[in-house]
C-alpha cells in the first residue's frame, strides 16, 4: 500500500517529463516558424513578384496575429494549444497552394496560431512548475531560439526545389502530429502554487509608472528584433542575387548572435555591472550594428553585422525583464 503514492508520484513525474518534451519541441518548431516568412521573403517575392510595401505588409500581418494569439490565449492552456495547433496545420496546408492575395490573411492566421501556441506553452509551464518556473521557462526560450538559428538552413534544400510545397507540408506534419498529441495527452491542470492578491492602494500607481517605459522598451525591442530578422535575408540576396544560402546563413547568423549572448549574459555580470548600464551599453551598441549593416553593401560584411546585431540585441530583453 505504502508504494502506491510513490509509484502514482513517479507516473506523474515521468508524464510531465515525456510532455516537457513534446511541448519543447513544439515550442523549437514555433520559433522556425516565426522565422520562416523571412527567409522565404526573396523566393515569393520572385515568384509573386512583390515589393517591399506588399512584403511589409505580410510582416505586420504575421506579427499582428501573433500578438493578438497571446492576448487571445485565456486560462484553459490546453484549449489555446488545440487553437494554435489548429490554425497553423490549416494555415500551412493553405500555404502551399494560395496566391499572393490570399496570402494576406493567411500569414495573418499563421501569426495568430503562433502567438496562442508560444504563449499557451509558456503559461502551462509556468503553472506547471510552480518554483522551479524560472528554469523551466529558460529552458523553453533557448528550444525557441534554438529553432530560429537553425531553420533559415534546414530551409535550404526547400528553397532549392521549384516549388515551396513539400515545406509547407512538412510543416503541415510536424504540426499535425503536435495537435493530436496535446489532444489526446494533454490536460489542464490548476497552477502549481496560488498567486497571493493583495491590497492595491494608491502607492501602487508609482511602480506601474515606473513600469510603463520599461513596457515600451520591451515592445520596441522585439520589433526591433522581429523586423531585423524579416528583412536580414532580403536584404542579404539584394546584396548578392546569386547567393541563396548566404541570404539564409545571415538570418542564422543573427539568431546566434542572440543565442550567443543570452547564453553568456548572467546575473553576475548585471550584478558587477549595473542594469542601467548595460541597458544603455546595448542599446548603444543595437545603433552602432544597424548602423553597420545599412552601410554594408556586401555579402561578407552583411553576415558580420548581422552576427554582431544579434550579440547587441540578445541581452535586451532579459534586461527589460
Amino acid at each position: 500500500m505504502t508504494n502506491q503514492p510513490s509509484s502514482a508520484v513517479g507516473r506523474i513525474h515521468v508524464s510531465r517529463t515525456v510532455s516537457s518534451l513534446v511541448l519543447g519541441v513544439g515550442f523549437g518548431l514555433t520559433g522556425a516558424g516565426t522565422v520562416m516568412l523571412g527567409v522565404l521573403l526573396p523566393v515569393l517575392s520572385q515568384k509573386w513578384g512583390i515589393g517591399d510595401d506588399a512584403a511589409g505588409f505580410l510582416f505586420f500581418l504575421q506579427f499582428l496575429g501573433s500578438a493578438l494569439g497571446a492576448v487571445f490565449t485565456g486560462m484553459n492552456r490546453v484549449r489555446a494549444l488545440v487553437v494554435g495547433y489548429g490554425l497553423l496545420l490549416l494555415s500551412a496546408g493553405v500555404l502551399a497552394f494560395v496566391g499572393l492575395r490570399l496570402a494576406f490573411p493567411v500569414f495573418f492566421f499563421w501569426g495568430l496560431g503562433l502567438g496562442m501556441a508560444m504563449t499557451a506553452t509558456s503559461l502551462l509551464f509556468s503553472d506547471r512548475y510552480g518554483d522551479d518556473r524560472a528554469a523551466k521557462l529558460e529552458r523553453l526560450n533557448f528550444a525557441w531560439a534554438a529553432g530560429a538559428t537553425a531553420a533559415p538552413m534546414l530551409f535550404m534544400p526547400f528553397l532549392r526545389m521549384p516549388s515551396l510545397r513539400p515545406l509547407f507540408f512538412t510543416f503541415q506534419g510536424l504540426f499535425l502530429l503536435l495537435f493530436v498529441w496535446v489532444v489526446l495527452r494533454e490536460r489542464q491542470e490548476a497552477p502549481a502554487e496560488q498567486l497571493k492578491v493583495g491590497g492595491a492602494g494608491a502607492g501602487s500607481q508609482a511602480p506601474l509608472r515606473a513600469l510603463l517605459p520599461l513596457v515600451v522598451l520591451a515592445v520596441c525591442a522585439i520589433g526591433v528584433e522581429s523586423s531585423l530578422s524579416g528583412w536580414l535575408a532580403s536584404y542579404s540576396h539584394r546584396a548578392d542575387p546569386q547567393g541563396a544560402a548566404g541570404a539564409a546563413f545571415a538570418t542564422s547568423l543573427f539568431w546566434f548572435g542572440i543565442v550567443l549572448s543570452r547564453l553568456a549574459f548572467s546575473t553576475r555580470l548585471l550584478a558587477i555591472t549595473g542594469r542601467r548600464r548595460l541597458l544603455g551599453a546595448a542599446l548603444v551598441c543595437v545603433a552602432a550594428s544597424v548602423a553597420l549593416l545599412v552601410a554594408a553593401h556586401h555579402p561578407v560584411p552583411i553576415r558580420l553585422a548581422a552576427a554582431l546585431a544579434g550579440l547587441c540585441i540578445g541581452p535586451l530583453y532579459p534586461l527589460l525583464l
